[in-house]
């Protein structure tokens, strides 16, 4: 007589296969598609809040500050060299031990906005939001 499955066995099997799909969602939600989309959100959230947002003018404001009277697109390669020595003085830190990702992450952001104003072609409200984060009078153009 052949001895079948137990059923302690086949319960286990299903148990198995529910913990596998279990940690397959898992991985979905936390991939590298979730992180690509939570920092999308969190800039969309910064470009709604605006440049006159307290948690705004904290974060980018010191940034702001040294690209005033600098044109869209030399802005956008002066914080591309900001992040890329940002990034290498982290691989350094980390190797040490002791990294933090925060500045690197406000650079991050800072690339993704000054490129979406570039794409929309938002020179003018580029200036008024440095303007706005540096506590500067905006001119006004008379019609």
């Amino acid at each position: 007589m052949a001895i079948s499955e137990s059923p302690g066995a086949a319960a286990r099997g299903d148990a198995a296969s529910a913990m596998a799909t279990a940690l397959a969602k898992i991985s979905a939600a936390f991939g590298e598609a979730a992180i690509v989309d939570a920092f999308k959100r969190r800039v969309a959230h910064v470009i709604q809040c605006g440049p006159h947002d307290t948690g705004v003018r904290a974060r980018f404001g010191a940034r702001a500050a040294l690209l005033r009277g600098r044109s869209l697109d030399a802005a956008i390669v002066t914080v591309e060299r900001w992040w890329r020595a940002e990034l290498k003085a982290f691989q350094i830190a980390s190797a040490l031990g002791c990294a933090t990702r925060l500045s690197l992450e406000i650079l991050r952001e800072l690339r993704l906005i000054l490129r979406w104003m570039r794409f929309k072609k938002m020179e003018a409200d580029f200036h008024a939001a440095v303007a706005a984060l540096c506590d500067e009078p905006v001119a006004m153009a008379a019609e």
